[in-house]
């Protein structure tokens, strides 16, 4: 469940995300659209439009979707139009809460699909099919999303595009963490994070560390989640999209839902209350949303309705913005959960009949087995022990279809006990034989997320031992190096003496000289120069005044022990007499001592 939540979070937050301050830029953007000369341009100001006008104006966002479909048309540039396609493809999956808009989007992506391959785009193809596949993780239907970020895959490999196929990484990291096969989940976001860092890219690294983030909270590491989800915050400031400050508010939104499911609620309300100081300064109401929405979310989590229906109603501007989304029967929800928790039976029912019929025509499955649920749960509170059967079996038939072993195991508790009440003792014992069925099932992950703990920290331990041995043989080969330098410089120094004992020109001298003390100089500086980085960790000023004083003391050095060597040598001082080998000189000296 706490992955379903997290992803319903991550919807609403989407179009926040997008864009910032609406009507600022609504309004820049249309005098942009004003004065724009290329077909290319309006097709970009248009989407933008359609975009941000998702978050509280539908009709006016369909308006500019279809201006900007025409104007892809007019250009007859297949990349634009099938760009176009994708835009209003990626609107409607921004409310991925109803069904229609699901379809809606599927239907722009099939087309925009369907015009990339017609126009041999492997590139629009393979961004096209990622974006399928991400729909259908929301409806859900995973088999198929595997299906099209696998095509994605293979035509990421034959481009050797490296941020395409970061995201087909993390597209497959999705699908297996909804699969529950969190070691192929892990991996896939690890590689599509390794291949982030070695593009240098903030904007791709904040989404592999969101990733992680999410991946990490639904095993319930929250501190983990919590430790990625800072990082992401942290490479906010190096993000080449813009509107760091808007990003800013919803980065925090993030770490206080984390501590909302950590049960650490003082933190929680830290960050909330941040977030919403952050939206306030930039004068942006919506941005306030998504905070006001976690504190709801946790005055309902934590069982105190008293509070939940205070917030809610001294907060009109969160129901508006939750209204604009087409989302009014939500509202009904929420008071009909509160009322429910607070004994108040006629109230919630009223308002679950209110929301009944929407979520019956116009949800998704995921959001209607929470609703069933509920209404489920409101029958049996207040004694009415059919309907909550009845409401019961409905949502488990929808966690069947998506074998959903949290849901399955709670409803078949939930049944069981109201098949007790109900004096029905066969279908009690059966419910009860499931449930256990399920916890044992549950059991298993359980076990699996111990092994998995187990299989990370045995990686974490293997990665720690592969980069101690690269760093034992990158010293070794550093030993290797700094032992032939430092023969190469003996041997230089070697045949600049040999120079002084042969009849060798002044110039030869003066020039073998030259190289070989420089060689000998630069060396010491090289040397030097490792030992400067540690003592100072890098710091430029640091380094540079050590240079400084270490320059003026070996450079006079170099000149004077330079100039004295090679006049000693130039001076024939080491010279052998005219007409003696080597051998001759030797043994004479020999026989003058005798």
């Amino acid at each position: 469940m706490l992955r379903k939540m997290l992803t319903l979070t991550a919807t609403l937050l989407l179009t926040a995300l997008a864009y910032a301050q609406q009507s600022v830029i609504v309004d820049s953007l249309k005098k942009k659209l004003a004065v724009a000369t290329t077909q290319e341009q309006k097709v970009k100001l248009l989407g933008n439009l359609s975009l941000i006008l998702i978050n509280g104006n539908l009709e006016e966002s369909d308006k500019y979707g279809q201006l900007m479909n025409e104007e892809a048309e007019r250009s007859r540039d297949r990349k634009l139009m099938v760009k176009a396609l994708n835009i209003n493809g990626m609107r409607y999956s921004y409310l991925g809460m109803n069904k229609d808009f699901v379809q809606k989007s599927l239907g722009f992506y099939t087309r925009a699909l369907k015009l990339a391959r017609e126009s041999k785009l492997d590139e629009s193809i393979a961004e096209t099919l990622i974006s399928l596949s991400g729909v259908y993780q929301q409806v859900p239907d995973l088999e198929r999303s595997l299906t099209y970020t696998t095509e994605a895959s293979s035509i990421a490999s034959a481009l050797k595009n490296d941020s395409l196929q970061a995201e087909v990484y993390n597209s497959f990291g999705s699908i297996y963490q909804a699969k529950k096969e969190r070691l192929l989940s892990l991996r896939n976001y690890l590689n599509g994070l390794r291949l982030a860092e070695e593009l240098k890219n903030p904007d791709l690294l904040r989404s592999c560390y969101r990733n992680l983030m999410g991946f990490y909270a639904d095993i319930r590491e929250f501190d983990k989640a919590i430790d990625f989800a800072q990082k992401a915050l942290d490479e906010l400031a190096r993000s080449r999209k813009g509107g760091q400050q808007y990003n800013r508010v919803v980065d925090l939104f993030y770490i206080g839902n984390l501590y909302v499911y950590k049960k650490d609620f003082d933190m929680s309300i830290s960050y909330f209350e941040q977030s919403i100081r952050i939206a306030d300064s930039l004068k942006y109401m919506q941005l306030k949303m998504p905070a006001y929405q976690g504190l709801l979310a946790q005055y309902m989590g934590a069982h105190q309705p008293q509070k939940a229906l205070a917030y809610l109603n001294d907060h009109p501007d969160l129901k508006q913005y939750i209204t604009a989304f087409g989302m009014g029967h939500a509202i009904d929800r929420f008071y009909a959960v509160i009322y429910r928790d607070l004994g108040r039976y006629d109230s919630a029912a009223f308002y679950f009949n209110r929301a009944a019929p929407i979520y019956e025509a116009s949800s998704t499955n995921a959001n209607k087995i929470e609703f069933y649920y509920q209404y489920a749960d409101f029958f049996k509170s207040s004694g009415q022990n059919a309907q909550a059967i009845a409401y019961y079996q409905k949502a488990k038939g929808l966690a069947d279809g998506v074998a959903d072993l949290e849901w399955q195991q709670e409803i078949a508790k939930q049944l069981d006990t109201v098949y007790e009440r109900a004096a029905d003792y066969k279908q009690s014992h059966f419910y009860s034989n499931l449930y256990h069925e399920y916890k044992d099932s549950l059991r298993q992950l359980g076990e699996e997320k111990d092994l998995l703990q187990m299989e990370l920290s045995d990686e974490q331990q293997r990665q720690e031992r592969l980069a101690r041995e690269e760093e034992a043989a990158l010293e070794r080969r550093h030993y290797v190096e700094y032992t032939g330098i430092t023969i190469g410089i003996a041997t230089v120094f070697l045949l600049l003496v040999l120079m002084g004992a042969f009849r060798v020109s002044e110039g030869t001298i003066k020039v073998m000289g030259f190289f070989a003390f420089i060689l000998l100089f630069e060396f010491i500086i090289l040397l030097a120069d490792t030992k400067i980085h540690h003592w100072t960790h890098g710091e430029p000023l640091k380094v540079l005044g050590i240079k400084i004083i270490l320059i003026a003391m070996l450079l006079p050095l170099h000149h004077w022990l330079e100039h004295k060597v090679v006049s000693y040598l130039a001076s024939r001082r080491l010279m052998i007499p005219s007409g003696r080998t080597i051998w001759q000189q030797l043994t004479h000296k020999k026989n003058e001592v005798v």
